[in-house]
């Protein structure tokens, strides 16, 4: 039984620096994913509560990316993306026009619709299902492969290098690397199956020599700035938000404010029973619910989020000298106890 780590069991080991400053032009924190050049390694969920055209244009305009999600019909689709491009045309910056689809016979009508309405402006298309090692993931990919054989393609969500191996055979762009890691996603609990992120990146990354172009992404599991430079760090050519965006301005929804004053907003796991019962119709008999709903505390603007998490990742660049993502990835990494965890939390005398 082989041992499995998570990003609160490590750390990454400080090293002699010359940079003279965080922010400087010298520290690069720019990232390639399926052909779209990022300047900020962050990418948001396509999820109902995070990614729409308000969080697909900010994130874009911060230099990320958002992915709008597949629970949303092909018309509502169709407008977020002309939303998407009419804010490029306005800003001049080049926000990336990512949609997600699903499997099923339905949505392959939907992605050929897609791409017909929005030609070479789709940058991506985001293929979603919860177990991407799977032969609908197989019969899709080439489906759309057979409509265009060359719009960058992003798949997953794989948990393991033979899954990573599998997507990369088939000739995909990017690859969502996670199963089960997500702050409000229940499928461990409820199926018993999983591989902490951080293990699944590595593992994935160990395949990624035999297909360079093929990007990772992290997918779950990332709750502070440090788990972004980890991820990096392990192989991982950028990480997927969910949680950290979902309580946003950008984000879908308005704020709710509790009788205590507290503002909150919505947030849900797509494999949750509300988003089945508001999107499917209710669950199917003999499934089950592998995600829940729950208020997530507003934090105000996206900006600030990325300023935080983009903030953390510039200072640990600084900490081993790293001016790209590829010398941050020659930092040391070693596994810590549960006593390191706690010391590395702030854990001062309140008075």
């Amino acid at each position: 039984m082989r041992e499995c780590l998570a990003f609160d069991d490590v750390l990454l080991v400080p090293g002699y620096s010359e940079k003279r400053s965080r922010v400087g032009e010298d520290i690069d924190t720019s990232t390639n994913v399926g052909g779209i050049e990022l300047r900020i390694p962050l990418i948001s969920s396509p999820m109902d509560t995070v990614t729409e055209a308000d969080m697909a244009i900010a994130l874009g305009r911060l230099g990320g990316m958002g992915v709008i999600h597949r629970f949303a019909s092909m018309l509502e689709r169709i407008e977020m993306g002309n939303q998407i491009l009419d804010a490029h045309y306005d800003s001049g910056i080049k926000v990336p026009l990512v949609l997600a689809v699903g499997v099923t016979e339905e949505e392959k009508n939907i992605a050929r619709e897609l791409m017909e309405h929005f030609h070479s402006n789709l940058d991506m298309i985001s293929i979603d299902i919860a177990n991407g090692h799977h032969i609908l993931m197989k019969e899709m990919v080439e489906y759309i492969r057979g409509l265009d054989g060359e719009i960058p393609i992003m798949a997953g969500n794989v948990a393991t290098e033979s899954g990573f191996r599998f997507l990369a055979d088939l000739g995909v762009n990017a690859v969502r690397v996670g199963i089960g890691g997500g702050s409000i996603c229940k499928t461990r609990i409820q199926t018993g199956f999983g591989v902490p992120t951080l293990t699944s990146v590595m593992d994935c990354a160990r395949a990624k020599k035999d297909y360079p172009n093929v990007a990772i992404l992290a997918d779950g599991g990332i709750k502070y700035p440090k788990d972004v430079s980890i991820s990096l760090k392990a192989g991982a050519d950028a990480v997927v938000l969910g949680s950290l965006f979902a309580g946003t301005k950008e984000a879908p929804g308005g704020i709710i404010y509790t009788n205590d004053g507290k503002a909150w907003k919505n947030y849900r796991g797509m494999a949750s029973a509300a988003v089945q019962e508001d999107k499917r119709g209710g669950m199917k008999p003999g499934t089950t619910a592998e995600g829940v709903s729950q208020l997530t505390e507003y934090k105000g603007s996206l900006e600030r989020v990325i300023t935080d998490f983009i903030g953390g990742l510039r200072a640990g660049m600084a900490m081993v000298n790293a001016s790209n993502l590829q010398e941050l990835r020659s930092a040391e990494m070693i596994k810590i106890t549960s006593a390191g965890i706690s010391e590395s939390h702030a854990h001062g005398t309140r008075r």
